[in-house]
């Protein structure tokens, strides 16, 4: 089935970006110096947590006016106090008569206080004695931990609609105490702003509340231009969460053995037919690099979907290592065929041999050879062709090219992109593919989704992908050595069998 792109992906397309020598600079690459980077889910989310667990738990109708309400009432109380913020770090600076004046109406509400009451189970919260004596936690310790996780599950992402929620609130209260300067050609943003989420045009709305949030975060941690405050420190409240409750992930899954092995046949099938196809296309016994080369790359690939078919590997590391080899394989048919010239058809087998005669003088040097090579083999694919003693050995590219060029030159450039960039990673043991392969994200939002160890875990399979370039590989093959009908169908479940 056809993936669909995800419309809601924001990023700068890679023909956008500035190519400065071998690095792809950052869109924000100008700016450097310029701009102080910082985390609303690692560093500030924390700092709101009571407002996002009402996120979590409560419809939107009800709990915009609850912040509403709040930012009123604490108006009223801290309207003097230039350094106040609804933030956990201020607020703990308050009285305990003052803090049950602006949020003693939650406790009235059972429903509102269960679940602020959540807030109540973490140690390291600043001002924690404040909430505790006025939210006493009902139900179970567990019934809290997951409220606690729905709220910051719900504001994890900083442009989610009950982050944004969270974070207008943090920018109304301080615009309400009037201490938000805007100019007067921007009455009508202000209006959009203070009427949120029911006035203007969300699109520019909610990024113009998420700006002004960014820009006020020097309240939360500035303590030398803000000084009753303290600096607040999210690093102690993820520690107590993540300690606290359990990792979380999801169980494995595979393809059914049964659509395997339907792949498996097909794939032996047509690897008959191409035996007998190469058979029926030999005019002689010497060497014929063209022939060779073309049935031997097809049939690599053909015998490396059988074997990511027969086992599980498709979903692992090996399947997109595997899937790497037959993206090289097609790319260089497709080079090969393009050219389709006597010198550089032998110029490609004269590489490999020299290759192979490359590994077996480094290993005959070695005082023990490693237990995967025969030695005998080695020696003898080495000198198949001619005697290796009477012949160089390339230790450049066999086209004096790299396979990106290669592929630009064939005109399948659009293969390169799919399928070698990120699979070389597997390969390389490019940290992306380390991560991908060994570690799962946490699915327990307390924990900051962080990673945690889960080895032979299941990607996507990468046989679909394998079959398509097979299949093109066939095409090659067709073209090369008329005719040859036969394709892979087992990736397409709709086709109608011939």
């Amino acid at each position: 089935m056809k993936k669909k792109k995800k419309a809601n992906r924001s990023h700068t397309p890679l023909d956008k970006r500035i190519h400065q020598g071998k690095q792809i600079k950052s869109p924000f690459a100008k700016l450097d110096g310029l701009i102080n980077w910082s985390s609303w889910s690692d560093d500030f989310l924390p700092n709101m947590l009571w407002a996002c667990t009402l996120t979590g738990s409560l419809e939107r109708g009800r709990y915009l006016p609850i912040f509403r309400e709040v930012a009123v009432r604490a108006r009223e109380h801290l309207s003097e106090n230039k350094d106040a913020t609804l933030c956990h770090n201020f607020l703990s600076t308050l009285q305990q008569s003052v803090f049950n004046d602006i949020f003693g109406p939650l406790a009235l509400d059972e429903e509102v206080h269960r679940v602020i009451s959540s807030v109540t189970l973490l140690d390291s919260m600043p001002g924690i004695s404040l909430w505790r004596g006025l939210f006493k936690p009902s139900g179970t310790s567990q019934d809290l931990w997951n409220t606690l996780s729905r709220g910051v599950f719900a504001c994890m992402d900083h442009q989610s609609e009950e982050a944004t929620d969270v974070r207008w609130l943090k920018v109304a209260f301080i615009g309400i105490c009037g201490r938000i300067i805007f100019p007067p050609d921007m009455s009508s943003a202000v209006d959009d702003i203070l009427s949120y989420p029911n006035r203007g045009d969300m699109r520019k709305v909610r990024p113009m509340i998420r700006a002004l949030e960014m820009s006020l975060r020097s309240a939360e941690t500035d303590t030398d231009t803000f000084k009753s405050i303290q600096a607040f420190d999210s690093g102690p409240i993820w520690l107590e969460m993540f300690n606290k409750t359990n990792c979380l992930s999801l169980p494995n899954t595979d393809v059914k053995a049964e659509d395997r092995a339907a792949l498996c046949s097909e794939v032996e099938e047509i690897i008959d037919q191409i035996i007998d196809h190469f058979m029926a296309n030999i005019e002689n016994t010497s060497i014929n690099a063209r022939l060779d080369a073309t049935f031997g790359l097809v049939l690599y690939s053909l015998c490396i979907t059988y074997e990511l078919a027969s086992l599980p590997s498709s979903l692992l590391a090996s399947g997109r290592i595997l899937l790497r080899t037959i993206t090289e394989n097609f790319i260089t048919l497709s080079y090969l065929q393009l050219k389709d010239d006597a010198t550089i058809w032998l110029q490609y087998r004269s590489y490999g041999s020299g290759q192979t005669a490359l590994a077996f003088l480094k290993t005959s040097a070695l005082s023990e050879a490693p237990d995967y090579i025969d030695m005998d083999r080695l020696e003898m694919l080495a000198n198949e062709d001619i005697w290796f003693e009477a012949k160089d050995i390339n230790l450049g590219a066999w086209a004096n090219k790299n396979l990106r060029a290669m592929a630009q030159d064939a005109g399948v450039k659009d293969v390169y992109d799919r399928y070698y960039d990120w699979t070389s990673g597997f390969s390389h043991a490019h940290w992306g593919s380390v991560r991908d392969t060994v570690f799962t994200t946490c699915l327990n939002p307390l924990h900051r989704l962080h990673r945690i160890p889960h080895p032979m875990q299941p990607m996507p399979s990468v046989l679909t992908d394998c079959c398509k370039l097979c299949n093109r590989l066939l095409d090659g093959l067709n073209t090369l050595y008329p005719k040859f009908t036969p394709r892979i169908r087992w990736h397409k479940p709709d086709a109608v069998e011939s």
